[in-house]
């Protein structure tokens, strides 16, 4: 009898060592939101009666040492064993075991308010494992406990763009909206015009497909009395179903403190931003962007600071391109990788051009895709990714002089 209770105590236990999870991203594993549940330790005389596997005893080895390098606060040693683990486990279950103790960790720090160690530690994990998208969302956590919502925000959005789970990007949006009312409220508490500014001149380049944006920009450029730059916003948003109305009532505002502020033969302003065709591919967009006189289909990444193309579509630019000599690092689903760096003579998208354009060479494993258009093009302008009419809308942004 007692032999036959002991079996079912190894099978229990090897069954729940063995439980784990792996879900993937488009490019890579998201990882999962639950919590890892603590360990259960059995009583000693069940303890005796349970035979010890190498396996087993590796395992408990372990996590004995992860916890107590967190304990003592090795952060940078802890993530050096995780990173051996990684290369060396024979199975999966330990490293997400390992995993779920360092996450584990931070939220206990975070729980005891010492938001900076938590920082520091998910930082340190997010340059092993950047795609992590539980951890990235642990960290947004950290630095808003810093009253740092700003880089609260990025990595939200970020997490947002890494994962693919409806549930998972549906709580993310939500998340995100509430903490960009936080500061917008904290702001307008202090009377912080100028850096309601800046949260909604950053959140419209992070999110350009979210109208009511817009209209918080406009707002804040009116009350600063930047009336071009109010215009150029709302016109991006005019046609708008759900802010268009409002967008239009604030365009008016705009003329008429633009004819009390200059002559009155001021010829009237434009009423409609045109709209460049875009493609739907999933939740992205693509848009057709012409190299010299070659066109290319490029997927709109605001995620992506430099604008991107395979070696294909690079050689059929012709002359257009030329080696800087330089290499610049990348994240994909294979890891970082290095990739030179070319410089375009120009860059068109309907009739807005970039001229000396950096990009990236790099073959995306995308078929149908001739690369990425990346901020380094899209800063240049004031842009709106018009989902309902299917439209990327571009005006000229205040400081850019190209057109």
């Amino acid at each position: 009898m007692r032999t036959h209770t002991a079996g079912l105590l190894v099978l229990s236990l090897i069954t729940g060592w063995g439980l784990g999870w792996v879900s993937r991203e488009r490019w890579g594993p998201e990882p999962p939101t639950d919590r890892v549940a603590p360990d259960v330790i059995p009583a000693a005389s069940t303890v005796a009666m349970l035979p010890t596997s190498p396996v087993e005893v590796a395992r408990r080895e372990s996590g004995d040492a992860l916890r107590q390098l967190l304990e003592s606060k090795a952060y940078e040693r802890a993530m050096g064993r995780y990173e051996a683990l990684q290369a060396q486990a024979a199975d999966d279950a330990t490293v997400q075991r390992a995993r779920g103790q360092l996450l584990e960790y931070a939220r206990r720090l975070m729980a005891q308010a010492d938001y900076p160690s938590a920082t520091r530690l998910l930082q340190l994990f997010l340059q092993n494992d950047y795609r992590d998208v539980e951890a990235r969302t642990l960290l947004a956590a950290a630095l808003r406990g810093q009253n740092d919502p700003g880089a609260a925000i990025a990595q939200l959005y970020q997490a947002r763009g890494q994962a693919w789970r409806p549930e998972t990007l549906d709580e993310l949006t939500r998340t995100i909206r509430v903490v960009v009312t936080e500061a917008a409220d904290t702001l307008e508490q202090r009377g912080d015009t100028a850096g309601l500014l800046a949260l909604y001149q950053d959140l419209t380049q992070l999110e350009p497909s979210h109208a009511p944006y817009f209209i918080e920009l406009a707002t804040a450029q009116l009350a600063l009395h930047d009336l071009d730059a109010a215009r150029q916003s709302l016109l991006l948003v005019a046609q708008d179903p759900e802010v268009g109305a409002r967008a239009r009532d604030l365009l008016e505002r705009v003329q008429v403190a633009a004819i009390d502020a200059q002559p009155p033969d001021t010829t009237a302003a434009a009423t409609e931003v045109a709209g460049i065709p875009l493609v739907r591919s999933g939740s992205h967009f693509l848009v057709d962007a012409r190299l010299e006189s070659q066109l290319a289909r490029l997927l709109i990444d605001t995620g992506a600071s430099l604008t991107m193309l395979t070696p294909d579509t690079l050689q059929r630019s012709g002359s257009g391109a030329r080696a800087t000599g330089r290499t610049g690092h990348f994240s994909t689903a294979n890891g970082r990788v290095s990739a030179p760096i070319y410089r375009l003579d120009s860059l068109s998208v309907g009739d807005w051009e970039v001229r000396n354009l950096d990009v990236g060479v790099l073959d995306l494993g995308e078929p149908g895709i001739d690369g990425l258009l990346g901020m380094n093009f899209l800063r240049h302008f004031r842009f709106y990714i018009d989902q309902n009419q299917t439209l990327l809308r571009l005006s000229i942004a205040a400081e850019s002089p190209q057109r």
